[in-house]
């Protein structure tokens, strides 16, 4: 053993410590045995109970990776719309300031839609190189990669200002995109590979949760009486490296995944030794994981046979797509990415300042009211948490999709007659609320968490990238489209983001497998769809 790993062990033996003396203070003493895998009797071996699930490694493993990487994610998404007119009358005095020039009002327009679109054209490029860099460098070089973008950007964030440079600006949002399109992409895949059957429901879902977190962040800390005023709205950018730095700092201690190293990478024993570490046990007392670790390369394995792959790290879109068992379950990733933006959340939320406007709300008022949402937002995905460990994930998705088609179809109607009756406007924000609520049941986290069960580790990160670049996408071509179909049809546009959830819907009702099981091993969903 090295003297930095040494040094690592003994630093992180002092913490491992300290939090299993506050985890098991919460958790009954006698614990809850958790089964893996049956044994030839048909009986559950028992190595992890459910207090050694939560290790301490893990639940900061969890944390760090939350706030380091899709927490910024989302603050990024939430920070630009309170300052809006404050950046761009900065962009408009930056091109008077460098090129002698002041742009008319439409440039001026296609510069802010290009500011916040270059985060979606960095996040697509992100998603898209994220499984590849996974694999190629691994789960941890990966989180300090991510890090390392949000550190940069918020570099430039808060230089631009000082240097009147709005192509500062630019290359800051492509950043921190680029960033956020690797988060998305590759936290759901690290956290799903550290987790046991007790906390795989809970860290499958923590990108969702940090990502609404980030956002509901942004949107208050961007309120006009906090940071998005003319003077401290670079601050109010910059702050992104501030999640970012707090994960660098405990970045050294976090464990690269064993399912990588033993899998993908071939390195048995220091697989053997990460697994002891993050989970607090001798090797010897994690049979039934490592027996499951054996069983998923083999098939791995027998799979890169079979399609004439010289390893695990050579998964490419032809070979996953020439998978006949892989084929409709990335479908189905694909639909339900694609599917999370064309329920029309964002255009929905574009509209709620004006619904709460015409509920007669001050423009303070609906701020906050819009917070409110937020809140509910960022609620209604951590109950998910709990909803996916005890219901099945079709249900969720045909209940959460039912609910999107009716409200929206509602809310369309309320907008139309929204001036006719005193009454209108307050159903206008009781169906925007209730929109929200259905999105969080399942069309909103599901697409991130459901690729973990539904495809096995090999072509795992490639198929979580493409569904990301899908989801970013997407998000780009509506939010391009949007204003000038808005001025075109109406309220009418709800009515296309209406029949895409239905469609969606029916898709999935004919092609979605069902993945929920009770937690017997690290790839059930794996294994049956095989």
């Amino acid at each position: 053993m090295s003297v930095s790993d040494s040094r690592r062990d003994r630093v992180w033996g002092s913490v491992d410590r300290a939090i299993n003396g506050v985890v098991r203070s919460h958790l009954d003493s006698d614990g809850v045995q958790e089964p893996f895998l049956t044994d030839s009797d048909g009986k559950r071996p028992t190595s992890i109970d459910q207090n050694e699930s939560w290790s301490s490694l893990l639940i900061v493993t969890a944390a760090a990776t939350t706030v380091g990487t899709v927490i910024p994610a989302g603050y990024n998404i939430g920070i630009l719309n309170s300052p809006q007119q404050i950046i761009v009358d900065f962009c408009n005095a930056s091109i008077l300031h460098n090129y002698g020039t002041v742009i008319e009002e439409t440039p001026l327009e296609l510069l802010w839609a290009f500011v916040v679109s270059i985060f979606l054209i960095g996040g697509g490029l992100g998603a898209f190189i994220a499984g590849s860099i996974a694999n190629r460098i691994g789960r941890k070089n990966t989180l300090l990669v991510i890090i390392s973008l949000n550190v940069i950007a918020a570099i430039f964030y808060g230089t631009c200002g000082l240097a009147k440079s709005v192509e500062m600006l630019l290359i800051a949002r492509l950043i921190v995109g680029i960033g956020a399109g690797l988060s998305t992409s590759f936290v759901p895949l690290y956290l799903s590979e550290l987790s046991t059957p007790a906390t795989q429901n809970v860290l499958g879902l923590l990108c969702p949760v940090g990502i609404n977190v980030g956002l509901f962040i942004g949107q208050v800390l961007s309120l006009e009486k906090l940071l998005g005023n003319e003077e401290d709205w670079n601050w109010l950018l910059a702050l992104t490296c501030i999640p970012a730095l707090l994960c660098l700092a405990v970045w050294y201690y976090l464990p690269e995944t064993p399912r990588y190293l033993f899998v993908i990478q071939q390195k048995t024993d220091t697989a053997f030794k990460e697994l002891s570490r993050l989970r607090g046990l001798p090797i010897d007392k994690l049979g039934p994981e490592i027996e499951e670790l054996r069983r998923e390369a083999t098939r791995v394995t027998a799979e890169i046979s079979s399609d004439g792959m010289n390893s695990q790290s050579n998964w490419t879109w032809k070979t996953i797509w020439a998978n006949k068992n892989l084929r409709w379950p990335v479908i189905c990733v694909m639909v339900m990415h694609f599917g999370n933006q064309i329920s029309g959340i964002n255009a929905v939320l574009y509209y709620s300042t004006d619904i709460f406007l015409s509920a007669g709300l001050d423009r303070q008022q609906a701020e906050l009211a819009i917070l409110g949402a937020g809140f509910i937002n960022v609620v209604m995905t951590a109950s998910v948490v709990f909803l996916t460990a005890r219901f099945c994930r079709r249900p969720l998705m045909m209940i959460s999709t039912s609910g999107i088609t009716i409200f929206l179809t509602i809310l369309a109607i309320c907008i139309y007659f929204i001036s006719k009756a005193t009454w209108i406007p307050y159903c206008c924000i009781a169906a925007l609320l209730l929109f929200v609520v259905f999105f969080d049941l399942g069309v909103g986290p599901l697409p991130f968490f459901l690729p973990t069960e539904l495809i096995p580790a090999g072509p795992r990160p490639l198929v979580m990238s493409l569904g990301c670049l899908v989801n970013f996408a997407t998000n780009f071509v509506i939010g391009m489209t949007f204003p000038s179909l808005q001025s075109l049809m109406g309220v009418y546009v709800f009515a296309i983001f209406a029949v895409g959830t239905f469609a969606q819907a029916v898709f999935l009702f004919f092609k979605l497998p069902e993945t929920f099981r009770p937690p017997r091993s690290f790839s059930s969903a794996a294994t049956i769809l095989h």
